[in-house]
């Protein structure tokens, strides 16, 4: 049975509306994003340097840390994002909770590259029936250059075909893009680069998939020492604004990289055009070097201290101000209607007591 139908057309199943409204029956689509392996073990590796353990980050030391974030996760997320290493370790589920919807991560860490760099091409890391009865979604990452033809109808593609896979499972896929860094390219570079590139990313690939996850234009970089401001909190605005009109699905706002600090102020500017956030390093990664942090179980406490306080206020900021994820549908079954409600209950994220 067809449950909901977006604008453009595309159907959602009863098996699938189901799923969204089981984990988020109140509409707030906040996302724990930890599925990328590459930086955890960047991560990893600056928390072995920092408690003087003389060796390299292997895959069994993320699996040791996504688990360990995971069990802190219960009631503070609706949904949670892995890749296939965490999903498949044994206890990791028992670990996050039968109440957190569990998102899937499909590609690899290392795209195809091509002209020198120019064109990243996206590639499973596993397929989807592989993994189809240890999640509840799907994610895919594309890293798009616009000005590289052959790379962006590649990944257009791919993409549709994973699309496909996942609807023929009956799993909603969460697809994101972000824009490829270059050969040569600095961060202001890449950076003003941001608005256009969105917009037209947004144009032709917003469509695969069921949420659409992406970043918006930087407010600062940091480059050789120097903090350098790129734009204002109004341009951020504006492109987002841009892309929620073109986009067919709602969006989710990745935090592509920049300390919570900023991220804090991209969320804000935009929460009320977005579902929700999905966000991952900047709540979490000082935590690998912080002061406290000694060992593995000192670790686990820092994470507690640093990104539960940060993922509360996003949190709260989404649950006031966000969209609900079914915003885009044109029309909904009623049945499925029955299955969702308007209200929310609001409980502070970060709150103190001053005596007034």
């Amino acid at each position: 049975m067809i449950y909901a139908r977006y604008k453009d057309g595309l159907e959602v199943s009863e098996k699938i509306f189901k799923v969204l409204a089981k984990f988020a029956p109140d509409g707030v689509m906040d996302v724990f994003a930890s599925d990328q392996h590459s930086s955890y073990i960047k991560l990893t590796n600056s928390f072995l340097k920092h408690t003087g353990q003389n060796r390299e980050a292997t895959d069994e030391d993320v699996k040791e840390v996504c688990k360990r974030f995971a069990k802190h996760l219960r009631g503070e997320v609706t949904a949670a994002l892995f890749n296939h290493l965490a999903i498949l370790t044994p206890g990791f589920k028992e670990a996050l909770g039968t109440e957190i919807l569990l998102i899937g991560r499909l590609e690899h860490t290392k795209p195809i590259e091509i002209d020198g760099g120019l064109g990243k091409i996206a590639r499973l890391a596993i397929e989807p029936e592989e993994i189809v009865d240890k999640v509840d979604a799907f994610k895919t990452l594309v890293y798009l250059n616009p000005d590289n033809k052959e790379s962006w109808e590649k990944n257009k593609e791919w993409l549709a075909n994973v699309f496909e896979k996942c609807k023929k499972l009956e799993k909603p896929l969460y697809n994101e893009t972000l824009l490829a860094d270059l050969p040569g390219e600095t961060k202001l570079q890449k950076a003003k680069k941001l608005p256009d590139s969105l917009i037209k990313m947004a144009e032709d690939f917003s469509q695969f998939g069921h949420f659409y996850k992406t970043q918006v234009p930087v407010l600062w970089v940091e480059e050789d020492g120097k903090v350098i401001n790129v734009c204002s909190p109004q341009v951020v605005r504006d492109v987002a604004s841009e892309m929620e009109k073109i986009s067919p699905r709602p969006l989710l706002l990745l935090s592509a990289a920049v300390d919570f600090e900023q991220y804090a102020i991209q969320y804000g500017s935009v929460c009320d055009l977005v579902a929700g956030p999905m966000c991952g390093r900047a709540y979490f990664k000082e935590a690998f070097t912080d002061p406290e942090t000694k060992d593995w179980d000192t670790l686990e406490n820092s994470f507690v201290k640093i990104a539960i306080p940060r993922i509360r206020q996003i949190r709260t900021i989404t649950k006031i101000m966000s969209k609900s994820w079914w915003y885009k549908f044109e029309w909904m079954h009623e049945e499925a209607k029955s299955l969702i409600k308007e209200s929310r209950e609001i409980k502070p994220g970060l709150k103190a007591d001053f005596g007034y």
